[in-house]
C-alpha cells in the first residue's frame, strides 16, 4: 500500500479521538446540557473549609463516643448499677417481729426471658407463727430519787376532827387512815431491798430547815418538832416538794430535866391523861403527817406503862410509829406491833459522828441490813455534812439494787 492510502485511513480515527469540536461544545452550553466544565460541577468539586472539616470531625468523634458508651452500658450496665448501689451507705435495723426479706432471685441469663416472681398471699392471722419468747420484764422500779410527786393535799375532809388543840387526825368513816392517805406513793410490786432515811428535829432552825428543803431529794422523810415556829408552813412546803412528813414528839430523856426536850414533852412522872393532853397539843400543830417518832425519849420509850397509852392513841387515829431507839431497850416499836399499829425501827443513827467517813460507814451498814432483811431505816439530823453525804450516797444506790423509800413503805417489814 502506498503512503497516500495509508494516510487516508488514519485521519478519520484521529478525528474520532479528538471528540466534538469547539462549535459543538458551544451549542451544548447554550442548550443547558451537563458538562464537566459547568459551574455546578466546579462548585461541587470545591474543597471544604478548615472550619467545616473540624465540625465534621467533632460530629464523627461524638457519634463514635455515644455509640461506644451505649455498647459498653449494654454489656456492663447491670454490674455498674450493683456497684453504684453498693457504694451508697445504708443502715439496716432489725425490727422486733418483722419477717426477714426473701433472698433475691438469681438474675436471668443474658438475652433470656425475665421470670415473673409471684407475690405470696398474706398469711391468715390464725396461721401466723408464734412470737419469739421474750424475757419477762423486770419488776417495777421505785419512783426516781428526784422525781416530783404530788402528795394528797392536807387536810383531807373526813380525816380530821376539831379540838381545842387544833385539827387532830382521825380514821375516816369509810376506813381510810391518815398514815396511808398522806404517805408518799411507792410501788408495792418493787421487790428490791428498801432503805428509808428520816431526818428528825426539823423546824428548830429556820436556816437549817430551809437548807434541807432546798438540797434534799423528796424521797427523804422529814420529822418536824411540834413547837417549831411556822410549823404549818414548813410542813406544807415539805409536802409540796414531795417529802413524807412525821412529827418528832418531845419525850423524856434519861437526863431530864438537865436535858430539856422542849415544851409539853411526855414524861414518865405524869399521869396518862396528862400525857394525852400533851400529845394532842403536839398532834394539833400541823396536818398531813403519817405518824410520830421521838429522838429524845430515851427514858420515856423504855417504860411500857408510859408508852402503852401513846400506842393506843396512834391506833385510834390511824397513825404509824417509828421507834427511833433513842434507848436500845425501847419498847415503842414492839408494843406498836403487838397492838396492830404500823411500825418501823431505826437500825442506825447515821450522823452520831459527823465526820464524812463515819456517815458513809453508817450508810453502808444500812445497805447490808437492807439486803439481809429486806428493809432498813436510818435516822439523822439536817446537818450540812449529813445532807452532803446522803446526796452523794444516793447517786449510786439504784445501781447497787436498793430502793430509797419513804418510811411508810417499810411499815411492818422489819423484824421485831
Amino acid at each position: 500500500m502506498n503512503a497516500a492510502a495509508l494516510l487516508g485511513r488514519l485521519k478519520p480515527a484521529k478525528r474520532e479521538r479528538s471528540g466534538p469540536g469547539l462549535l459543538a461544545r458551544l451549542r451544548r452550553r447554550k442548550s443547558g446540557g451537563d458538562s464537566d466544565d459547568t459551574p455546578r460541577a466546579r462548585k461541587e468539586r470545591r474543597p471544604l473549609s478548615p472550619l467545616a472539616k473540624r465540625l465534621l470531625g467533632a460530629y464523627a468523634v461524638l457519634a463514635l463516643g455515644l455509640g461506644g458508651l451505649g455498647g459498653w452500658l449494654a454489656m456492663n450496665g447491670e454490674h455498674t448499677t450493683e456497684a453504684w448501689q453498693a457504694a451508697i451507705p445504708r443502715v439496716e435495723v432489725a425490727v422486733k417481729g418483722a419477717q426477714a426479706p426473701a433472698p433475691a432471685a438469681a438474675p436471668p441469663a443474658a438475652g433470656g426471658p425475665v421470670p415473673v416472681q409471684p407475690v405470696p398471699p398474706a398469711p391468715a392471722p390464725a396461721m401466723a407463727p408464734p412470737p419469739a419468747a421474750v424475757a419477762p420484764p423486770p419488776p417495777p422500779l421505785a419512783v426516781a430519787v428526784n422525781e416530783p410527786v404530788t402528795l394528797t393535799p392536807a387536810p383531807v375532809p373526813g380525816l380530821v376532827e376539831d379540838s381545842r388543840n387544833g385539827p387532830l387526825p382521825r380514821i375516816a368513816e369509810d376506813g381510810r387512815k391518815p398514815w396511808q392517805v398522806y404517805a408518799r406513793p411507792f410501788p408495792a410490786a418493787d421487790r428490791r431491798p428498801r432503805i428509808a432515811i428520816v431526818l428528825a428535829e426539823m423546824g428548830i432552825s429556820g436556816v437549817t430547815t430551809g437548807n434541807a428543803l432546798q438540797k434534799l431529794p423528796p424521797t427523804i422523810t422529814l420529822a418536824f418538832v411540834p413547837y417549831a415556829e411556822r410549823l404549818d408552813n414548813w410542813v406544807e412546803r415539805a409536802r409540796g416538794k414531795g417529802h413524807e412528813v412525821m412529827l418528832s414528839v418531845p419525850m423524856e430523856p434519861q437526863d431530864y430535866p438537865r436535858n430539856d426536850p422542849g415544851p409539853n414533852a411526855l414524861l414518865t412522872m405524869l399521869a396518862p391523861e396528862r400525857n394525852m393532853e400533851r400529845l394532842e397539843w403536839s398532834l394539833g400543830k400541823a396536818v398531813g403527817y403519817v405518824g410520830i417518832t421521838s429522838t429524845t425519849g430515851s427514858k420515856f420509850t423504855a417504860s411500857p406503862d408510859a408508852v402503852n397509852p401513846v400506842i393506843a392513841a396512834m391506833k385510834a387515829r390511824g397513825l404509824m410509829v417509828l421507834d427511833a431507839r433513842a434507848n436500845p431497850r425501847s419498847v415503842a416499836g414492839t408494843l406498836a406491833g403487838q397492838a396492830g399499829v404500823p411500825r418501823a425501827f431505826a437500825d442506825r443513827v447515821i450522823d452520831r459522828d459527823l465526820s464524812r467517813g463515819a456517815i458513809d460507814d453508817q450508810l453502808a451498814e444500812l445497805e447490808a441490813i437492807a439486803k439481809a432483811n429486806g428493809a432498813a431505816v436510818g435516822v439523822g439530823a439536817p446537818y450540812p455534812s449529813t445532807i452532803e453525804r446522803i446526796n452523794l450516797w444516793l447517786t449510786g444506790l439504784a445501781d447497787r439494787g436498793i430502793a430509797i423509800v419513804p418510811v411508810s413503805a417499810v411499815a411492818n417489814m422489819q423484824k421485831q
